[in-house]
């Protein structure tokens, strides 16, 4: 954008009875160039006209030219400070931006994590609950078993009174039959080495099978243990995740107050808009103003003009009067001196 393209944009806009503004003469390039640019080259071509040998324009348009300048550099100032505040607005949003979108990242991480501890908590209780049921089925199985083997056992006892019974009640009856005693005896004790025999292969089983399920208890105990612990450890992570989530809840309220901040900025804006308005306005009333004192002007110039004619009638009448009383002196003066010479006659 060159002086002489502003300079030609501002002769049209004044031949064509505009008013040649910053805008204007923009919108007279095509809408190119920065109104910082038109403005300097206008205050150039001012400065240019303004020098020797420039003819001296009337009051109106030297005040009309002052005007013009003023509500130029008014808008030029006007629009740096809006562009400079934007500016800043821009990047302080851009800032909280950042740190909001930063802030609901960590939210949702921590409501992540939150989330898998209590479904992994859940998982806990249900194995837990699994576990505590199977303990309680194996423990009532034990129970079971224990009672069927003490009633093995103490039929076993029953028989082996039983048989001691039988024995001597064998022995008072048959006192007189040593060999057939004998021999009964010696097939009483076979039986007897059997059925010990017998009942000592069972009590063995059932001792095995008791060892057994006590092995299984023993096992179901260290899991019970192992999930209590799980247990304990997601609830340590759970209170993490809470002390993260305060944490985050704490963040937010620190930005609150930069969001009041953007407020007042934003109300700061506003308040220059309103400044920039109000300048519009006031120069809107000087232009009002301006025209005004052209018509003013106007009328003075014709009232000059009627006075001036005014004058010049009366200096003429004047002039006609003298004329005549100056006829007449020299008439009264010729008659008295002819009355004189002819009374000398």
């Amino acid at each position: 954008m060159t002086k002489g393209e502003v300079q030609r944009a501002r002769l049209a806009l004044i031949k064509a009875g505009k008013h040649p503004s910053i805008d204007a003469i923009r919108i007279e390039l095509g809408n190119t160039g920065s109104k910082a640019t038109i403005f300097r080259h206008l205050k150039d071509i001012e400065a240019d006209e303004g020098g020797a040998g420039v003819p001296q324009g009337s009051v109106s348009e030297e005040l009309l030219a002052f005007v013009t300048n003023l509500a130029g550099r008014l808008e030029f100032e006007a629009q740096e400070r809006f562009a400079a505040l934007k500016a800043g607005h821009a990047e302080e949003v851009r800032g909280l931006k950042e740190q909001l979108e930063k802030a609901r990242g960590e939210a949702r991480s921590g409501r992540t994590e939150a989330e898998r501890s209590q479904v992994e908590l859940s998982t806990e209780r249900a194995a837990r609950q699994r576990v505590e049921a199977e303990l309680t089925a194996l423990r009532l199985e034990h129970g079971q078993l224990t009672s069927q083997l003490t009633a093995q056992l103490e039929g076993a006892q029953e028989q082996i009174h039983a048989a001691h019974a039988q024995v001597a009640s064998l022995e008072e009856k048959h006192t007189h039959a040593r060999e057939a005693l004998e021999h009964f005896r010696n097939a009483s004790r076979e039986q007897r080495d059997r059925e010990a025999r017998q009942h000592e292969q069972q009590l063995h089983y059932l001792q095995r099978e008791v060892a057994t399920a006590s092995e299984a208890l023993t096992a179901k105990q260290t899991e019970l243990r192992a999930a209590l612990q799980e247990k304990a450890d997601a609830l340590a992570l759970l209170t993490v995740a809470r002390a993260e989530r305060r944490q985050v809840d704490e963040q937010l309220r620190e930005l609150k107050p930069a969001a009041e901040r953007l407020a007042v900025q934003n109300q700061l804006v506003e308040d220059l808009r309103e400044q920039a308005k109000q300048a519009a306005q006031q120069y809107e009333t000087l232009r009002v103003r301006t025209g005004e004192l052209e018509l003013r002007n106007g009328d003075l110039e014709r009232q000059l003009a009627a006075a001036h004619a005014s004058a010049e009638s009366q200096e003429h009448l004047v002039r006609e009067v003298l004329d005549r009383i100056s006829q007449a002196g020299n008439g009264a003066e010729s008659g008295k001196k002819r009355t004189k010479a002819a009374a000398a006659g």
